[in-house]
């Protein structure tokens, strides 16, 4: 079977009905909190048999947590061969991975808020990401490998430092929604990048005299994406 090939209407129809009962765990357990709601409520409320439910999840927390938010191959190999600014090219496919896995961006940040709010999700969900790997960092490490002055060190120095980045700034992103939901994901990504930017290296206005060595990016809006840096 081709990587390739679109899925087809059975393979669509069940995606469609996970992506149901995760938008009804998600609801439940926003408003009444996630260790107050039972498996049994969360089918009750998206009217499908409990032995429906384990088939799609096999637990309570598959429900919750979802699938990784992790982008195509395809996706991934783009961002390796890409050019641009590397960390705002990171964010990029951070939040294509989430819309891959999810369908829906604002489910993925209801279930951020949900995770992010419950010390034990977010224990839960850290055991995953650390056991699957970072696929962040090893996508960059991939990019930063094709350039040749770059030691193996530099590389993972690089890698780790950028993906820890692109966490937080898309975290604060996903925070900055709850505040004004209206506005287009993007924006919140370049407010959220330049914010960042400007606790580096100071607001645009004094940025020329707060420059570090080797030269302050430049930054042009991208439509549709993250701000556009040019590599120094």
């Amino acid at each position: 079977m081709s990587e390739d090939r679109p899925p087809g209407l059975r393979e669509r129809k069940r995606a469609a009905a996970r992506a149901r009962v995760e938008e009804v765990a998600i609801d439940l357990c926003l408003r009444h909190g996630y260790e107050a709601v039972t498996v049994g409520q969360i089918c009750a409320a998206a009217d499908i048999a409990q032995s429906t439910f384990f088939n799609y999840f096999g637990s309570k927390d598959a429900a919750i947590l979802g699938r990784p938010p992790c982008p195509s191959p395809q996706a991934v190999q783009a961002f390796v061969q890409a050019d641009g600014p590397l960390l705002g090219d990171l964010l990029a496919l951070m939040v294509a991975g989430a819309r891959d896995a999810v369908g829906d961006l604002e489910l993925f940040r209801r279930r951020f808020e949900l995770i992010d709010g419950n010390p034990a999700l977010r224990a839960r969900e850290l055991d995953r990401s650390d056991a699957r790997g970072s696929w962040q960092r090893e996508a960059v490490e991939r990019r930063l490998r094709r350039d040749p002055r770059l030691t193996p060190d530099d590389v993972a120095e690089r890698a780790h430092l950028t993906a820890a980045l692109a966490t937080s700034i898309l975290r604060h992103a996903l925070w900055s929604v709850r505040h004004s939901p209206a506005a287009h994901w993007g924006d919140h990504l370049r407010r959220s990048l330049g914010l960042a930017q400007d606790l580096l290296v100071g607001p645009a206005r004094d940025r020329t005299r707060a420059v570090p060595r080797g030269g302050a990016p430049g930054r042009t809006a991208r439509p549709g994406g993250v701000a556009r840096r040019r590599d120094t």
